[in-house]
């Protein structure tokens, strides 16, 4: 039983806390926020007044409306979509139809860290492009520990249920 805690532990570590996200380099064609939470839209922002994604993207909810006036940073191209299905890998379907569509050969994607290695999978299995990766961190330990279980079963889900596109 102890070897199977350990190995747990193991797993939690490498593929949640030290999963490393790189600050992206150079200019790249899109940034993509998924949702309409703070940190998302405000890395996503921070990207493009920093020069390194022309375009923002954001994955929306169905109720929550496209609202690209808001993000006020000049030369910076705004676009919304909504996944289908409402799912990390509706999402990553997304992000390949528009990247194919825009000629994208290197994406940038905001996301939680702890998310990094199955949004990382998902999308790697879409899109055969450049992924750079741009993480925040859940805020408190009750979101740290939700997101952990979350991201386990997802990441099961993802590897074992869903082996594709």
């Amino acid at each position: 039983m102890w070897i199977l805690a350990a190995t747990a532990l193991v797993l939690v570590v490498t593929f949640c806390v030290l999963t490393t996200v790189p600050p992206p380099s150079g200019r790249t064609p899109s940034s993509f926020s998924a949702g309409t939470v703070s940190p998302r839209v405000d890395k996503g922002e921070q990207l493009a007044r920093e020069g390194y994604a022309p375009t923002i993207a954001f994955s929306l909810q169905p109720w929550v409306p496209c609202e690209p006036r808001k993000v006020k940073i000049p030369h910076v191209r705004v676009l919304c979509f909504r996944a289908d299905p409402q799912s990390t890998q509706g999402e990553a379907r997304s992000i390949a139809h528009l990247a194919a569509h825009s000629g994208w050969k290197r994406i940038i994607v905001v996301l939680p860290t702890t998310q990094a290695s199955r949004a990382r999978l998902r999308i790697g299995r879409c899109y055969p492009g450049q992924i750079l990766e741009v993480g925040f961190s859940p805020q408190g330990i009750s979101e740290w520990l939700y997101q952990f279980s979350y991201e386990w079963a997802s990441l099961a889900k993802a590897l074992v249920l869903q082996p594709s596109c």
